[in-house]
């Protein structure tokens, strides 16, 4: 509002002022210069009529030439009178109209008068060339009587120009005139309006001020309240979400806690599978014992060699608890360990199972690092992509499942894949995939916290970032193609090698 009033209060001034200084300059135009032109040529005319004229009625002298000369100029002086159109004339005479109308009316009298003089120089000047032409080719046939006629228009003319001539100097006296009175007018008028705007401009500025004081007395008070209110709503949320937070921790470990048992459940299928064979074995061990001794062929030979093949049994069958131990013990230190033996630890844990459904883990291991972490939560998140992939090969009902470890350590990463021939996560769920409880097979197959605690895990605890996609892949180990899911883990190296930091 206010930078609008002093920009239409400047505006107006700067109109104004053009104004002004441009009817100055078309009044120093008008009265000046060109009626200077004017007489000086109403006064070649006058010459003609005074000199020339007398020395061809006394001297009988050839005077065509400077006819010839007047009337050019006179032709000139009649382009110089004809009325312009001109946008600041019409301005002015506007103004004269409304500020000084008996200066205005007197001026139109005047140029009227004019006017007629100028018809009346003009029909003379005619008369006057129609005269001479007569007299130049000697067909007057009252010679006399026509030279008294020519001497008598020149007296005439000359007559007539000098009522032009005064005539526009009062024309001159009546504009100047008005110029004075129109430059008094405008100062006047320039005045009024620069007042209005310094007076428009320190009013407003004192309504904007007590505006804005107002406005942040109000907004202060209003900011108090609103920060007692906030620091009361801050406390209350401090405590919501403290409390938030426990729900949150406590539900996490119940959800570790039930992805362990899930796991020790198939651990524990796992276990009677491998099991299932070496026990077969130490039966019928034990049973060729009892068949060699009643048969009487018990010899030390036969005793040696069963005995062997028991501890070798005996032998695997305890490394396989070793591996499973391990799994489920909970250590809350964290150990170096290396990545390529957790992968291949997990893949022996769960691989007679994998032997059982036809499907069959490549491992694409191109180098190898420490990392100070817990190696059995790693040995977790390996076991749940397996058993993912593992769901989806039985799912699809493929004969020949193949899935595809890989580790590759680029820099400060380590990338690991898990690929698999499954034909992928459809795409209204690989967004979800990750969520808490989402789970696309049938509750008693799966609880739908597997990949959740796995990404929980990996993000963490280990600091870095797993995603999924679909797309086609060819296995450098069986060099086949194939098409499914591909999780890719990516862990910070460095971040899981500091002691100090995270140990």
């Amino acid at each position: 509002m206010l930078i609008a009033t002093i920009t239409i209060g400047f505006l107006l001034v700067c109109i104004t002022s053009f104004l002004a200084l441009s009817g100055l300059k078309y009044d120093y135009e008008t009265n000046f210069p060109a009626p200077i032109k004017e007489i000086q040529k109403l006064k070649q005319i006058q010459d003609f009529y005074i000199i020339d004229i007398m020395n061809y009625v006394n001297q009988k002298t050839d005077i065509s030439s400077n006819e010839n000369l007047m009337l050019n100029v006179w032709n000139e002086y009649k382009l110089l009178r004809k009325p312009k159109k001109n946008f600041l004339r019409q301005v002015k005479q506007f103004y004269q109209k409304k500020i000084s109308k008996k200066s205005y009316t007197q001026m139109q009298e005047y140029r009227q008068y004019e006017f007629e003089e100028i018809q009346k120089v003009d029909r003379i000047i005619k008369t006057t060339n129609d005269l001479l032409t007569k007299l130049y080719h000697k067909k007057s046939k009252h010679y006399q009587e026509d030279i008294k006629i020519l001497i008598s228009l020149s007296v005439e003319i000359n007559k007539a120009i000098s009522n032009i001539v005064g005539l526009r100097l009062k024309i001159s006296m009546l504009k100047n005139s008005t110029t004075n009175v129109f430059y008094k007018i405008t100062l006047v008028v320039l005045m009024v309006f620069m007042f209005i705007v310094i007076f428009m401009t320190l009013f407003l500025s004192n309504l904007v001020l007590n505006y804005i004081k107002n406005t942040n007395q109000e907004l202060e008070k209003a900011i108090n309240q609103k920060t007692k209110e906030l620091k009361e709503i801050n406390r209350n949320l401090q405590k919501t979400i403290e409390h938030e937070v426990e729900q949150s921790r406590k539900k996490d470990q119940i959800m570790y806690q039930q992805a362990r048992l899930a796991a020790m459940g198939e651990m524990i299928q796992n276990i009677a599978h491998q099991w299932r064979q070496p026990l077969n074995s130490l039966l019928i061990l034990i049973q060729s014992f009892k068949i060699k001794f009643n048969s009487g062929k018990l010899d030390k030979h036969f005793i040696d060699t069963q005995t062997e093949d028991a501890l070798r049994i005996a032998k695997n069958m305890s490394a396989t608890i070793e591996n499973f131990r391990n799994f489920f013990h909970l250590n809350k230190d964290k150990g170096e360990f290396s990545l390529a033996k957790a992968i291949q630890d997990s893949i022996k844990i769960v691989n007679p199972t994998l032997r059982q459904k036809n499907i069959t883990v490549y491992t694409d291991i191109e180098n190898d690092i420490q990392l100070y972490q817990h190696e059995n939560v790693f040995t977790q998140v390996i076991l749940n992509l397996i058993k993912n992939t593992y769901d989806a090969i039985l799912e699809q009902n493929i004969n020949n499942g193949v899935c595809e470890i890989g580790l590759n350590v680029k820099g400060t990463t380590a990338f690991i894949s898990i690929k698999d021939n499954a034909g992928g996560v459809k795409s209204e769920n690989i967004n979800k995939i990750f969520e808490p409880y989402f789970t696309t097979k049938h509750k008693s197959v799966g609880t739908g916290i597997g990949l959740y605690m796995t990404k929980q895990i990996i993000e963490r605890q280990m600091y870095g970032t797993i995603s999924v996609s679909n797309s086609n892949w060819t296995s450098k180990i069986s060099v086949e193609s194939y098409y499914g899911a591909i999780f890719l883990i990516e862990l910070p190296v460095k971040q899981n090698q500091q002691k100090d930091n995270h140990g």
